[in-house]
C-alpha cells in the first residue's frame, strides 16, 4: 500500500467530491475515510473530512481531520484555523490559544476586537447580527435575534471565519460570517411593543436608556431578514436601512426580567412625551 495517491486514489478523491457537491455527505465522508486510509500522507481527504464535519458542527471528527491534515499541510492557515474552532468548541482551549497565537491572537494581551456581522440561519430564514468576538471564533450577541431563531441576547456563539457576504449601509461594508452554534446561553429575554409617532431623537433617547440600564435594544421594523439582497462578485449583499420613523415601529428590548423592560419604557414615555403599545415577552424557541 502507497503512502502516496495513486491515481485511482485520485479517481475516488474526484468520485467523493462529486458526492459532497451533491449533498450526500454520507458517501462522500466514506470515500473520503477510505483515500485517507489506503493513502495517509495524502493531506486532501483530512482536509474535505474536516471541513465536511465543521459544518455539521461535529466537532470531535473535525479537530481530529484538520490536526492530521495540519501535520501534513503545515502552512494551511484555513485548516490551522479550524483546529482552533473545533478545539474551542469541546473545551480544549489551552490547545485553542496556542493556535490563536499563530494568528497573532493573545487572551493575556487583552485585545479589543471588534464586533462583526454574523448571519444566522433558521427556518429557511436568514438573520444578520451583531455579534462582540471575545476571541477569534466566539462571541457575544448583541443584537435582539428574532425568537423563532433559538438565539438571544447574551448568546455566546461560534463563529465562522469564512466570508459569505457583505453587510452594508450608507456607513460602512463589513463581511459576514455565519453562526456556528451555541457555546453559551445568554439570560436576557426578548420583549417588543410599538412605539407610537416617535421620531429618530426619541429611537436614539430609548437606545440611550437601554445602554444605561445595561438593556438591549433592536429596532424589529428594520429586521434584517427583509433587507435587499444582491450578488456581489458571487457573494450576497444585505442592506441594512436607517431607522424608520413612521407612525408605528416594532422595537425589541432584551433585558433579564420583564420589570426591566417595562421600567425603561416608562421612563422613555415620561422623558419623550411619546408612548407604547402592544408590550408581549417572547418565548425563545
Amino acid at each position: 500500500m502507497s503512502n502516496q495517491p495513486t491515481e485511482q486514489h485520485r479517481a475516488l478523491f474526484e468520485q467523493a467530491q462529486q458526492y459532497e457537491a451533491a449533498a450526500d455527505p454520507y458517501n462522500a465522508v466514506k470515500l473520503y475515510k477510505l483515500v485517507a486510509r489506503e493513502a495517509p500522507q495524502w493531506e486532501q481527504p483530512y482536509l474535505r473530512l474536516g471541513h465536511l464535519y465543521k459544518y455539521r458542527r461535529e466537532w470531535k471528527p473535525a479537530l481530529y481531520y484538520n490536526k492530521r491534515a495540519v501535520t501534513l499541510e503545515v502552512s494551511n492557515r484555513q485548516a490551522w484555523w479550524d483546529v482552533g474552532l473545533a478545539a474551542t468548541a469541546i473545551g480544549k482551549l489551552k490547545q485553542a490559544r496556542r493556535v490563536w497565537e499563530k494568528f497573532g491572537w493573545s487572551a493575556q494581551k487583552q485585545q479589543p476586537l471588534k464586533p462583526v456581522s454574523v448571519r444566522l440561519q433558521f427556518q429557511n430564514q436568514f438573520e444578520v447580527l451583531w455579534v462582540q468576538r471575545v476571541s477569534p471564533c466566539l462571541g457575544y450577541i448583541r443584537s435582539i435575534p428574532q425568537p423563532a431563531s433559538g438565539r438571544r441576547y447574551g448568546d455566546l456563539v461560534l463563529i465562522d471565519n469564512v466570508v459569505r457576504g457583505y453587510h452594508s449601509s450608507g456607513m460602512y461594508r463589513l463581511p459576514i460570517y455565519d453562526e456556528l452554534g451555541l457555546k453559551k446561553c445568554g439570560h436576557y429575554g426578548a420583549f417588543s411593543c410599538t412605539l407610537l409617532q416617535a421620531t429618530e431623537e426619541d429611537i436614539k433617547l430609548l437606545q440611550q436608556l437601554c445602554l444605561e440600564q445595561n438593556l438591549g435594544f433592536e429596532v424589529w421594523g428594520n429586521a434584517a431578514q427583509a433587507a435587499t439582497v444582491r450578488a456581489t462578485g458571487g457573494k450576497p449583499e444585505y442592506y441594512a436601512f436607517n431607522w424608520d420613523t413612521a407612525p408605528e415601529l416594532l422595537i425589541a428590548i432584551a433585558a433579564r426580567q420583564e420589570a426591566e423592560a417595562l421600567s425603561v419604557l416608562k421612563n422613555w414615555e415620561v422623558i419623550s412625551l411619546k408612548s407604547f403599545t402592544g408590550f408581549r415577552a417572547h418565548q425563545i424557541f
